[in-house]
C-alpha cells in the first residue's frame, strides 16, 4: 500500500514493512512509537539485530499486561526475520528498511513511501507549527519547503517558535541561514558548473553526514533531467507549468541553464554511476567514506563539465 492508504488505516497489522523515502521513514517510525507509547518496546537497529531475542520479545507475556513491539531497522533483510510473523499474533512487529529495493518479506503487509512533494512538505510544516504553537505565513512556509530539507524541518520550526508565535518570510530568512549552506543546493550547483567545489563540500561535512550528499545529488539530477524534458517538449522557458508554481528567477534561470547544458546520455551516465557509488556505500560494512570521496571524484573529472 501507498502512504495515503496507510493513513486511512483504523487498525495497524500485526507485522508490516515500511521502505522508500527516509524522511517519511524516520517520521512514521515516530508516529508508531508515540500510537504505542505506553507499550513494551524495543529497537534493534541495523547489527543490534538479534533472531532469538526478537522472537523471545514477541512472543512473550508481558509482565504488566503490555503489548509488545519490535521495531527493526536495517538496510539489509536481517536473517530469518520473516519467520517472526508467527509470534506476533498478540504483538507487533515493524521493519523499517533502508535498502534500495523493496525486499520480500512480509507478503502484501507492506507500505512504500515516496519523496513528499511539495505540497505534503507545507502540509508537514503546518501540523509541526500547530504543536508548538505559531502561525507561520503561508510565503514563508513555501520558502522553508523549497529551501529546507525535509528533515531538518522539525528543528527548525522549533528554533523559530523560540522566536516568535508569527514568522514571516523575512524572520525565515534571517533566522534559518545555516540552510543556505546545508540545502546541498550550492554545492551542487557548484559541482555541476564544473568549479573547485571541494571548499564548499568539506564546509559541509562539518554539518552533515555525508552519506546524505550522494542522496541528495541523484535527487538534483533527476529533478534537472526533468526539466531538461519539459523544456525540449513544450518549448517553454519557464518551469511554472511543470512544477505548479513560480520559482523565483534568479533559481528558476539557474536550473533551466544546468539543465539544458547536458545530453540525455550525459544525464544516464551520471545517474547510472552516482546510484552505483551509493549502492556500494549501503551494501559496504567499511570503507563507506572512501567510497563517497571516489563518487566525488569522479563528478570532478566528468569531462561534461
Amino acid at each position: 500500500m501507498y502512504k495515503k492508504d496507510f493513513d486511512k488505516l483504523n487498525e495497524l497489522p500485526h507485522f508490516l514493512l515500511l521502505y522508500g523515502d527516509s524522511f517519511y521513514l524516520q517520521e512514521y517510525e515516530k508516529k508508531i512509537i508515540e500510537n504505542f507509547k505506553d507499550a513494551n518496546l524495543i529497537k534493534m537497529y541495523y547489527d543490534e539485530f538479534d533472531y532469538e531475542k526478537a522472537k523471545i520479545h514477541l512472543s512473550e507475556n508481558s509482565l504488566f499486561g503490555d503489548i509488545n513491539i519490535l521495531i527493526v531497522k536495517h538496510n539489509k533483510v536481517p536473517h530469518n526475520i520473516e519467520k517472526l510473523i508467527e509470534y506476533t499474533k498478540d504483538s507487533y512487529l515493524f521493519f523499517f528498511y533502508y535498502g534500495d529495493k523493496k525486499p520480500d518479506v512480509f507478503g502484501k503487509n507492506y507500505v512504500r513511501f515516496f519523496e513528499p512533494n511539495l505540497r505534503e512538505k507545507v502540509e508537514f510544516i503546518d501540523n509541526v507549527a500547530k504543536k508548538f504553537n505559531i502561525n507561520i505565513s503561508k510565503e514563508a512556509k513555501l520558502f522553508l519547503a523549497k529551501s529546507i530539507e525535509p528533515s531538518f524541518l522539525r528543528k527548525e520550526i522549533e528554533k523559530l517558535s523560540l522566536y516568535s508565535s508569527d514568522i514571516a518570510l523575512n524572520d525565515v530568512k534571517e533566522l534559518v541561514f545555516i540552510y543556505k549552506e546545508e540545502s546541498f543546493e550550492d554545492l551542487i550547483v557548484s559541482i555541476f558548473s564544473g568549479e573547485d567545489f571541494y571548499e564548499k563540500l568539506n564546509s559541509l561535512l562539518e554539518i552533515v553526514d555525508f552519506k546524505r550528499i550522494i542522496p541528495a545529488i541523484i535527487r538534483y539530477v533527476r529533478e534537472l533531467y526533468t526539466y531538461n524534458l519539459y523544456i525540449k517538449q513544450t518549448g517553454n522557458n519557464s518551469l511554472e507549468g511543470l512544477l505548479g508554481y513560480k520559482l523565483p528567477f534568479d533559481i528558476e534561470k539557474q536550473r533551466i541553464a544546468l539543465a539544458i547544458k547536458f545530453k540525455e546520455k550525459d544525464y544516464l551516465e551520471v545517474l547510472k554511476n552516482l546510484l552505483n557509488f551509493e549502492l556500494k556505500i549501503r551494501n559496504s560494512d567499511k570503507n563507506k567514506e572512501a567510497i563517497f570521496w571516489e563518487a566525488m571524484s569522479y563528478l570532478k573529472i566528468f569531462n561534461s563539465f
